[in-house]
């Protein structure tokens, strides 16, 4: 019982833990008349103390003629989130914009700023996210499988440790510096270290309650140790899409899932290579959508020091032609299904005719089930096209 509880709030603490994006609210369609975020996109995903991270957001919908004055930008880098529950308490923040700000072009759809953000080098040191006895935040059972020579160390002697490494990699390597069993330990002991950071765009139009925008990464020594050349130090890098493509499937418009080990027959269409793909339109038939990220699927290491395997989710947003969608009402509009795992989205194709054009976004995002305080990573594809009907 005490090993299922125990589970139980590792595997609550793990989501909630992930430097996933916070969004007040998540918008599926994006309309003309409304500024919406597609995705914050940091590089490196898996950034250490010390790197320079650059950080792009996307936006599309209304279009807003200085992206600099309609944002304030605030980044925190002493951040407490609790264990179990998510909540987090800022403890510093200071203005994103005095640091290197340009505006980017993702897409001729959308609006675009980057940041170069230096990461300070004693993030880990300053945050109250660990302790001073690190090993009180975690549950006795949890700490108990620490070897003894980790838990008898400080947070600024484990600090001290592993920027050691970073000076003299070859330690760990041949082992001078420490025992097998606890080099072994050493990337289970690399989820226990790492702190949050939030970043905060804050949206004030006249007339309105200011909408915020809250994204929350982490920050932890795998980048530089497994760049310095530590055996078996995983890092997170973000995903990149291979292909978007558009399945019709016989069987008629009821059908609510699909797979193409399903059996039913089917075609299939990739979107993203060229420059105005064509969804046809014909009754009798379900659409599909499914975007592959499998080149760039990244392994990792569970909290028991079983290795993992990540896996990527897309989420789906669309927006139409002003022209065309005037005047319809929303409930004919096209639709697609939410967020999926490994598989493909239900498209529901617009029930007015009328409507032909359509833009296509889908975020990937990345998990590993059972790792603890890993760092979010995602990518971003558009695709413009248009539907003929039959």
């Amino acid at each position: 019982m005490k090993n299922i509880l125990l589970m139980t709030l590792m595997t609550t603490a793990i989501f909630l833990m992930a430097g996933c994006e916070q969004f007040s609210t998540s918008y599926q369609r994006i309309d003309d008349a409304e500024f919406r975020l597609l995705d914050f996109i940091f590089e490196p995903a898996d950034a250490s103390p010390g790197d320079t991270v650059t950080l792009m957001a996307v936006f599309a919908g209304k279009k807003v003629d200085n992206l600099n004055d309609y944002i304030k930008w605030h980044i925190s880098f002493n951040v407490v989130r609790d264990l179990l529950f998510g909540a987090a308490t800022v403890l510093d923040s200071s203005r994103l914009e005095k640091y290197s700000f340009d505006t980017v072009q993702f897409s001729g759809a959308t609006q675009s700023v980057a940041f170069k953000i230096p990461i300070p080098k004693d993030i880990m040191r300053q945050s109250r996210q660990i302790p001073d006895r690190w090993t009180d935040m975690l549950p006795p059972s949890v700490a108990s499988t620490i070897p003894a020579e980790f838990a008898s160390m400080t947070k600024n002697q484990i600090i001290d440790t592993l920027e050691s490494f970073l000076e003299n990699p070859d330690g760990v390597l041949d082992g001078s510096s420490l025992s097998t069993q606890n080099a072994d330990y050493l990337p289970r002991l690399l989820q226990i270290f790492a702190v949050p950071i939030r970043v905060a765009a804050k949206i004030e139009e006249s007339g309105r309650l200011p909408h915020a925008i809250h994204s929350y990464q982490t920050i932890r020594y795998n980048r530089r140790l497994y760049t310095a050349g530590v055996k078996g130090i995983p890092i997170n890098r973000n995903p990149s899409i291979d292909s978007v493509v558009v399945y019709k499937v016989e069987g008629g418009e009821d059908i609510q899932s699909f797979n193409t080990k399903s059996g039913r027959k089917y075609t299939a269409k990739r979107l993203d290579n060229s420059a105005d793909p064509v969804i046809e339109i014909e009754s009798g038939y379900s659409y599909f959508l499914e975007a592959f990220s499998d080149n760039s699927i990244d392994t990792s290491l569970t909290t028991s020091g079983a290795p993992a395997v990540e896996k990527h989710y897309a989420y789906w947003q669309f927006g139409l032609n002003r022209e065309e969608a005037g005047g319809v009402h929303h409930s004919e509009y096209m639709d697609i299904g939410k967020v999926t795992r490994g598989g493909p989205s239900k498209l529901t194709p617009p029930s007015n005719r009328n409507i032909k054009r359509f833009t296509l976004w889908v975020t990937v995002n990345d998990e590993v089930i059972g790792e603890l305080n890993r760092p979010e990573a995602s990518t971003l594809k558009e695709v413009s096209g248009r539907f003929t009907y039959r």
